[in-house]
């Protein structure tokens, strides 16, 4: 069996369609994370949440069901592969059995390929709400596990029996923290966007040689690749990884599990370079991974690629850096670059902007300049109201780290402020301090 990684195990809760995985996900979640309907095959798209359950980080993942053909009970050839593509892609699974349906011919094929992976595992039979169903998970002993857990999504029967039997293993953060290895000198750069942005041409022309496989065929590269290279003296580690699909192109497992070491990429880097083709920039998928690279408190590149096969004029750029801040408001600090990979035009002024991103990262501004920039913002536009009219009032704020900046603002009614006068602080943040890159983190607290 393999070894977990103890680290942050990424954990996949695996099964047939429909019997209860998203419900499964957000119970252990504690909140409505996934879309859960009644009909077969509602999750078609592949969901995760960080989690720390008792001192243990772990990422969870809902990988929705897989489409098998309930009438010849068998699995086919093609869902063998998005099956073993998955088991490839994390440190564990999670099998997940229909209580009230009884065991099925695909249950007992699902572990069959789980066994022979040799992936840590723990079978899980859900839909038992209580004490008198538990003779329904009696019959998947005939799988021949040692162990199986009886579990209820809807109610939380047995969730943290099974949380507490999952995590047995897994390291607490004190252990991680004496266990990691010195950080080493590198800038860490994940290169992340849709299938045939360009992004292995990218990743050849900084490293400085074809170490990589491009192809015009999208997908192609289907598992991140660590290059290292040096630029003015500092040592990068790239990280090139698969393409991430459209978000209705994401309805096989496979997929799943591009989209899955994506975010491990993501997890890995310090700075993500996101990929978009200029002549199609900011689709509904780009801003999905864009939001994770910010929501992981990430430095962020906008790079538009093939420039050079679009037609523009001397407006083109502008235009398009308004209407990608438009659609990206969440993120006004990422500066845009528009480059030809493929002729090599502006990788230097890509990674001199990774060096400055890399500076402003460990940059802390001095606390008589916060509190200049703190009242005059309030000055400048009053904050409003709670729901029930009362005013909100903001006693400090203080920078309290770097690695990413974070700011604490003490405030009267935290939970009451609204996103758009957040927003506002924000922006008036870039705005004064140069920031550019890096999502500067805001935490409200009551004061």
């Amino acid at each position: 069996m393999k070894e977990i990684n103890n680290i942050k195990p990424l954990i996949a809760i695996i099964g047939r369609p429909n019997v209860g995985k998203s419900t499964l996900f957000n119970a252990i979640l504690g909140k409505n994370a996934s879309i859960i309907d009644d009909m077969p095959g509602v999750t078609r798209d592949l969901h995760y949440e960080d989690m720390v359950y008792a001192d243990k980080p772990f990422t969870l993942i809902d990988t929705g069901g897989f489409h098998i053909d309930e009438e010849g009970d068998l699995i086919t050839q093609g869902i063998r592969k998005q099956i073993e593509e998955i088991l490839s892609s994390v440190d564990g699974v999670i099998l997940l059995a229909d209580g009230k349906e009884g065991m099925h011919p695909s249950d007992d094929e699902i572990y069959r390929l789980i066994r022979k992976s040799g992936i840590r595992h723990w079978i899980a039979v859900t839909k038992i709400d209580g004490d008198d169903k538990e003779i329904f998970a009696s019959e998947f002993y005939a799988l021949g596990v040692d162990e199986i857990f009886s579990v209820s999504g809807t109610t939380a029967y047995g969730v943290y029996d099974f949380l507490d039997a999952l995590t047995a293993d897994f390291w607490t953060q004190k252990e991680i923290a004496a266990n990691l290895p010195e950080p080493e000198d590198e800038i860490k750069i994940a290169v992340i966007g849709k299938p045939n942005v360009g992004k292995s041409t990218l990743v050849n022309k900084m490293i400085g040689s074809d170490r990589m496989l491009v192809s015009s065929i999208p997908g192609t590269t289907m598992d991140p690749i660590d290059s290292i290279f040096h630029y003015k003296e500092k040592k990068f580690r790239v990280i090139d990884t698969a393409g991430i699909r459209r978000k209705r192109g994401i309805d096989s497992v496979m997929e799943n599990a591009a989209v899955v070491r994506a975010f491990r990429s993501i997890d890995r880097s310090d700075i993500v370079i996101y990929m978009m083709d200029a002549s199609d920039p900011a689709t509904e998928q780009d801003l999905r991974l864009i939001g994770l690279a910010h929501e992981k408190n990430k430095g962020v590149i906008l790079v538009m690629n093939k420039w050079d096969s679009i037609e523009k004029n001397s407006k083109t750029f502008d235009e398009m850096v308004k209407e990608l801040r438009y659609r990206i408001k969440f993120a006004p600090y990422a500066p845009v670059v528009s480059i030809s990979a493929l002729e090599g035009q502006r990788i230097d002024r890509l990674l001199d902007l990774v060096l400055k991103i890399n500076d402003n990262y460990y940059k802390l501004v001095e606390k008589n300049d916060l509190d200049e920039w703190f009242i005059d913002s309030l000055r400048q536009n009053t904050p409003p109201q709670t729901s029930k009219h009362k005013p909100i009032r903001f006693k400090s704020a203080v920078m309290v780290q770097v690695a990413p900046p974070t700011i604490i603002i003490k405030t009267s009614h935290p939970r009451e402020i609204h996103f758009s006068y957040q927003r506002y602080l924000m922006n008036r943040f870039y705005e004064r301090f140069d920031y550019e890159g890096v999502p500067v983190k805001v935490i409200y607290k009551r004061g």
